[in-house]
């Protein structure tokens, strides 16, 4: 559960927060990663493994954050299992709803990164009469990126390889969602 909720942390820092100035400290890391989604963690529950990469306009840093866990159990003889989790002072949140969360983050990242792959099939078709040709994303990359699409985009947020298939004269791509399955609901599909 601890992994999960870093990984959520490292997503939404790493999406929605910019790196104004210069170099950005642990402190003010630790600050920014206390003030996510009007959390009320102190600076002090947040602790920075270390800093892995900065650019001029990216940081990526693993953290830890302290998280509260709340364990129960059916009756005296059955196991424990963990039924809530609370991050600050916030109110408890049931385990499906914490994986829901989770869950939409990762969706949302995913259909980001499927709609930059069709604005470069379309920047390629626009430019060239013609749908670029690959067998599959590795290959698709090769030809969009840099000069069609500036991202790179190969997996989606759950670290799958985006699948493309062909169709008579347009590509979809697909993820095959949380569940990782082919023809499920919860794949994400886009054509451009």
């Amino acid at each position: 559960m601890n992994r999960a909720f870093q990984l959520f942390l490292l997503l939404i820092f790493a999406f929605l927060y910019g790196c104004g100035g210069a170099r950005l400290s642990q402190n003010e890391i630790r600050k920014q990663i206390a003030e996510l989604g009007s959390s009320t963690l102190t600076p002090d529950a947040v602790s920075i493994r270390r800093v892995v990469s900065q650019s001029g306009d990216h940081l990526i840093a693993e953290t830890s954050v302290e998280l509260a866990v709340q364990f129960e159990r059916d009756s005296a003889s059955s196991p424990w299992h963990i039924a809530s989790v609370r991050l600050g002072d916030k109110n408890w949140v049931s385990v499906p709803q914490f994986i829901a969360a989770l869950q939409e983050v990762e969706r949302k990242t995913t259909s980001t990164s499927l709609a930059k792959l069709v604005a470069g099939v379309t920047t390629y078709r626009q430019r060239n009469g013609s749908l670029p040709v690959a067998k599959d994303i590795r290959a698709l990359s090769d030809v969009l990126h840099p000069l069609y699409m500036t991202d790179l985009v190969l997996d989606d947020a759950w670290g799958r390889p985006i699948e493309l298939e062909t169709l008579d004269s347009n590509i979809r791509f697909r993820s095959l969602g949380p569940d990782g399955k082919s023809g499920t609901a919860d794949d994400i599909l886009s054509t451009p």
